[in-house]
């Protein structure tokens, strides 16, 4: 005998404090960086869950886990749910690990009801989506779609010198399963906004229609080393000095770009890096996004016309080079339509946005029709040991994601 399924709300609330635990940061976060130990006892207690839900759990070559609950038609390519686990440094509970562990609350939900369906549903968790560690972000997703070259990412570095592959080895997720190169049929997302259009609306779902424009920036001031007691201040070419002038243009180039697009400076790497040495090299980078592709241009064409004003003004070498552009994608307009659908028939105000962001469901847009499914994050905050979902907000998201599953994976 079956009944109608529930999201079990108390057991999804306790999961997800139970995985921000592990790494959690005085600042009420958490600290999982990608391929990190903590990234590997975040996996650890997703494959206990998975296992104790009766899931197969299976992990490919770059350490992406899929944890499978067969259908009545195994031929069938199955549904995907699924996010991240991995978090910024530091990072919230709920940035991907709410569409990670609201897959299990659905495989739950399904069993406890006695509910089967025709597709198998197999719950993802994809490697390095944040980028934080090892660049670029979206990358265990982005090999499984074919969008990036897996032999590229093993060989990747971070900051201390440690390469991708040896790290997925050192944790033991380095998986015997080639990556992606088989069929999905379609993809779901559930994810908290990252803004504060939601909370502003008083929206409680919101259906994702588009991605943005995007591009990170990367540049190099060389000026010259010396005495920093010593050197005349006048004949001192500090490439720091620079730098700050170039810092702050660039905030006002975002500053003037709000809302339809913003740019900050967010990393800084200086040498020597010593007390009493004048820098002689400086390296910035920036990430820049906008609602369209001449916007996203434009704040390009500023930020490299203020790199050559500042260079000329300070006599010193600035190279300015962009790379990682994201175009905008479309998702499905017929999933984003269930997901207001089903919104309205469980009582939620519901609303249609783009994504400024990147998520794993952009790269599963190159395989399939794809949904991702926003609920409201306090103020608009992520990125942030202040990350914060209300308990309410959890389960509304995840039932959403429950009535969307059981539609997918029932189709012919």
């Amino acid at each position: 005998m079956t009944t109608s399924p529930e999201i079990n709300a108390e057991r999804l609330w306790a999961d997800i404090m139970t995985m921000g635990a592990i790494g959690a940061t005085q600042g009420g976060g958490s600290f999982r960086p990608a391929l990190s130990d903590a990234d590997r006892e975040g996996r650890n207690l997703f494959r206990y869950w998975a296992e104790e839900a009766g899931l197969v759990v299976t992990v490919d070559a770059i350490g992406n886990m899929f944890a499978r609950r067969e259908g009545t038609d195994p031929s069938l390519p199955p549904l995907m749910i699924g996010s991240h686990l991995d978090t910024q440094m530091p990072g919230g509970k709920f940035d991907g690990v709410l569409g990670v562990l609201a897959g299990i609350a659905v495989i739950r939900a399904l069993d406890a009801a006695g509910v089967t369906t025709r597709r198998a549903i197999e719950i993802a968790n994809f490697t390095n989506e944040e980028g934080a560690r090892f660049q670029p972000g979206v990358m265990g997703s982005g090999i499984f779609a074919g969008v990036l070259a897996l032999e590229d990412a093993l060989s990747r570095k971070d900051d201390d010198g440690a390469m991708l592959g040896d790290e997925l080895a050192r944790i033991g997720y380095s998986g015997p399963l080639p990556v992606g190169g088989r069929a999905v049929h379609k993809y779901l997302e559930l994810h908290i906004e990252q803004g504060p259009e939601m909370e502003k609306a008083g929206a409680m779902i919101a259906a994702v229609s588009n991605s943005s424009w995007g591009c990170s920036g990367f540049i190099d001031i060389s000026g010259e080393n010396g005495h920093s007691q010593t050197a005349a201040m006048s004949t001192r070419r500090n490439a720091l000095v620079a730098a700050a002038k170039l810092i702050l243009e660039i905030e006002a180039i975002g500053a003037e770009n709000e809302p339809a697009g913003m740019v900050s400076a967010t990393v800084i790497r200086n040498w020597p890096n010593n007390r009493v040495n004048i820098p002689h090299l400086t390296k910035l980078s920036y990430v820049a996004v906008h609602a369209t592709e001449e916007g996203r241009a434009k704040i390009i064409d500023r930020i490299e016309a203020a790199a050559r004003r500042i260079a000329g003004e300070t006599g010193l070498t600035i190279d300015a080079t962009t790379s990682h552009y994201r175009q905008r994608l479309d998702l499905s307009p017929e999933l984003a339509g269930q997901v207001l659908e089903a919104a309205e028939r469980l009582g939620y105000t519901s609303m249609m946005l783009p994504t400024l962001t990147s998520h794993d469901a952009l790269s599963m847009t190159h395989l399939c029709p794809t949904a991702i499914i926003f609920v409201p994050c306090r103020q608009g905050i992520s990125h942030s040991e202040k990350e914060w979902c209300e308990p309410d907000q959890v389960t509304a998201g995840a039932k959403v994601l429950l009535e969307m599953a059981m539609i997918a994976a029932n189709e012919v």
